[in-house]
């Protein structure tokens, strides 16, 4: 690699590394116990879904970021001005910027996707789940490929970090195809925060409680507003790299640990419910499988639509629609219903 000339001046001797390695620590602790507990709960009651799996997939791959980021600042410095550290440490932490990217790009398309999949588990109706679907599709798209041409744009591909060898694309090609990327995951975090209006507006349960509900699955546009700066921090011109890209990754690190934080959060009363069904057993009955598995309703709200004359007891079994996979089966259960209107509008949720 031909060494860049410095600029006159100097930029400043700093060193934004640990910085990046404190606040990825901090979201990777939350991360994992929000994850933990999401895992944990939906495994125990036999209601693993889709959207699990894909958090499961996404955790995975941002341990595996973060664990590239660590050894970048560790060992090879990342977070200062190319100008204060050695050309081989520049070159290796432009490769492990390159693999770092490509866990971004995969870990954000499963992250939006689990997203969509609980939406479709707590509304599954045809043109919900086609519409969705869709943007499942778009997902894949765009951030797969940014990863194409992430590993085609040099050929070979080690000439992005020696820059030297081979040949390579204009830069542009690759910085407007992540400003694409980026704004089609802007729109899907929109789209996931609007939806929940819709998903519980129509449920017979407290005001309240729908405003905590959609605020809870809203929690998302907090880590748009940090992909929205993740763009504005990527510029054409790329000659600090170990500067520049460690900028980025602080805001790349807060809108994915965030988004799979918030992911886990829309479903704490689900958790909630669970561990207090855990510790009190004579309080099965006191949670639907509706209850348990969307983690909104309360058995108290429950109670306040039906009589006091009439208590249907159920012990559900395994269905045989295309919901099953969303189905969290207690042994047995009982709640009392005012009405068989009541019980089938509960009953699209089970």
């Amino acid at each position: 690699m031909t060494r860049t000339p410095p600029p006159d001046p100097l930029p400043p001797n700093q060193n934004i590394g640990i910085t990046l390695i404190v606040v990825t620590s901090i979201l990777t602790g939350f991360m994992l116990l929000t994850t933990g507990l999401r895992i944990y709960t939906r495994f125990s009651l036999n209601a693993q879904g889709l959207d699990d799996y894909c958090i499961i997939i996404v955790s995975v791959l941002a341990l595996a970021r973060m664990a590239i980021q660590v050894v970048q600042v560790a060992i090879y410095h990342n977070g200062r001005h190319r100008w204060y550290i050695s050309e081989s440490d520049y070159i290796n932490n432009n490769m492990l910027g390159w693999y770092a990217q490509i866990l971004l790009f995969a870990s954000v398309c499963f992250l939006k996707s689990s997203i969509l999949f609980l939406i479709i588990r707590l509304r599954d109706e045809p043109k919900v789940r086609r519409t969705l679907y869709a943007v499942v599709i778009g997902l894949f798209a765009t951030n797969f490929g940014s990863i194409f041409i992430l590993v085609a744009e040099c050929s070979p591909p080690s000439v992005y970090w020696t820059q030297k060898g081979g040949k390579c694309w204009d830069t542009r090609i690759r910085i407007y195809a992540i400003y694409l990327t980026i704004a089609y995951s802007v729109a899907t975090d929109i789209l996931c925060s609007l939806l929940p209006l819709y998903v519980v507006w129509g449920v017979g349960i407290k005001m309240h409680t729908k405003i905590a509900v959609c605020g809870l699955m809203s929690l998302g546009l907090l880590a748009t507003a940090f992909g929205v700066a993740r763009a504005a921090s990527l510029g054409l011109v790329t000659i600090d790299l170990s500067w520049d890209y460690a900028i980025s990754a602080i805001w790349s690190n807060l809108e994915l640990f965030l988004g799979i934080i918030a992911a886990n959060v829309a479903i704490s009363r689900s958790i909630y419910a669970f561990f207090r069904q855990d510790k009190t057993a004579a309080s099965v009955s006191g949670y639907s499988s509706a209850n348990i598995r969307l983690g909104y309703l309360k058995h108290d709200e429950l109670r306040n639509n039906t009589t006091s004359n009439s208590t249907l007891a159920i012990i559900r079994r395994p269905s045989v629609s295309k919901s099953e996979g969303s189905e969290a089966p207690l042994t047995a259960m009982s709640y009392t219903v005012a009405s068989s209107s009541a019980l089938d509008k509960l009953d699209k949720f089970a």
